[in-house]
């Protein structure tokens, strides 16, 4: 899905036209912010651009089926008569968000509104799976819920893929908990060939990229964080001024491999005293005295009144609290958020997080690291990546009206 290249002369109205299509999204863009709540006269307020070339940039996104122009009226606040509100079209546009995780496949389908048009998740162990025969589900999924949420007129954007491991150039590098290696993209999307894959990530990255960014090409969220879930595995996310962090390779927030114990056990990874092997679900289950295949939520249960199990996840906050001090004095943002397995476990680590942060930030008496929960973070892998498809409108909205998207 490669933006169109047109090449012109210097004096061929190039520039009228990159002008134009920066107005078409700046203008879609403040639509998705204010759904319902925002009219043509108010665009060109906030804008600076005149009220009639707003009003031909709103025509030509209503036109295209982006934008809707509702019967709901909005007060001018001063003698002028209440004008119609503009709102995303629902259902004009989707994307798939897909997902392979230890414990689970899902698919989540997506318009530019942000609404989940229908969504299927399968639980299961895919720890050390066939990745053809793993994919091969997760397309029979997708399918069945493309079926389910595409309509007549409806346009399908493609999908995106998130991967709880190392993604780089056109390779899946490492998912040491899934137990694959070396894939190629080729290979790795071949039975989801008909679901048009056109990004593939890792996971906690696209979830961090859902909290900065709630709604499609609305950074609303928090501005600059430290996103931290997991479950086997743990995984990071860094989020500066709305803006990933994702390093030389695209493989920053990698903490679940941070060296907590340089003498504990081995990792998955092949290295010793991973964060992982005190914090991970597994370890933590060990610790505990449940079996490696319990659920967080056994873990939970079984800390209201086990002795053991609330030291297991004392340690986990101690060794968690050692690998987020050391993110937060490299990298200075002092914003944590916690998901998944954490977030659930949460209130047993969290004095000892804030115990270890206290001690070892540097600026920790001046700015001290803030700790929030997400209690709802099961599905923001498959919005993040849905919404970063769709993105692909709002940057480039000339095309998509002029068939060339």
């Amino acid at each position: 899905m490669a933006n169109t290249v047109r090449t012109q002369s210097p004096h061929s109205g190039a520039t009228n036209q990159n002008l134009r299509a920066h107005n078409l999204s700046l203008a879609l863009r403040h639509i998705l912010a204010n759904p319902g709540a925002i009219n043509r006269a108010g665009i060109a307020a906030q804008t600076g651009i005149s009220r009639a070339t707003m009003s031909r940039l709103v025509d030509e996104l209503i036109a295209t089926g982006l934008v809707e122009e509702s019967d709901d009226k909005l007060s001018t606040g001063g003698r002028g008569r209440p004008t119609s509100v503009l709102s995303p079209a629902s259902g004009t546009v989707i994307a798939l968000g897909l997902q392979v995780n230890i414990s689970v496949l899902g698919a989540y389908l997506v318009d530019l509104s942000g609404n989940v048009l229908a969504r299927e998740t399968l639980e299961g162990d895919f720890s050390g799976s066939d990745p053809q025969a793993t994919l091969r589900k997760l397309a029979r999924m997708g399918r069945r819920v493309l079926r389910e949420g595409h309509e007549e007129g409806t346009t399908f954007l493609g999908s995106a893929l998130a991967l709880p491991g190392l993604v780089s150039g056109d390779t899946l590098v490492t998912a040491p908990n899934l137990g694959w290696k070396n894939i190629p993209f080729d290979e790795l999307t071949h039975p989801l060939h008909d679901l048009h894959v056109t990004l593939i990530a890792n996971e906690a990255d696209l979830a961090a990229f859902a909290v900065a960014h709630p709604r499609p090409g609305v950074p609303e969220g928090p501005a600059s964080f430290i996103y931290v879930s997991g479950e086997v595995g743990i995984g990071g996310g860094l989020v500066i001024n709305h803006q990933p962090l994702s390093g030389a390779h695209g493989w920053s927030g990698e903490i679940g491999h941070i060296c907590v114990e340089p003498q504990g056990n081995v990792c998955s990874c092949g290295a010793r005293g991973c964060l992982e092997t005190i914090a991970g679900l597994k370890a933590l289950c060990r610790a505990a005295g449940l079996e490696d295949e319990s659920s967080a939520r056994e873990l939970t249960q079984l800390a209201g009144h086990s002795a053991k199990a609330q030291d297991a996840l004392a340690n986990a906050g101690h060794a968690l609290g050692q690998a987020l001090a050391g993110v937060v004095n490299t990298v200075d943002i002092s914003q944590v958020y916690l998901g998944g397995l954490v977030a659930e476990t949460a209130l047993y680590l969290l004095p000892t997080l804030h115990e270890e942060l206290e001690t070892r930030v540097l600026q920790a008496p001046w700015y001290a690291p803030a700790i929030d929960i997400l209690p709802s973070s099961e599905d923001l892998s498959l919005r993040g990546g849905a919404f970063q498809i769709l993105e692909r409108i709002l940057d480039d909205p000339i095309h998509w009206k002029d068939g060339a998207f």
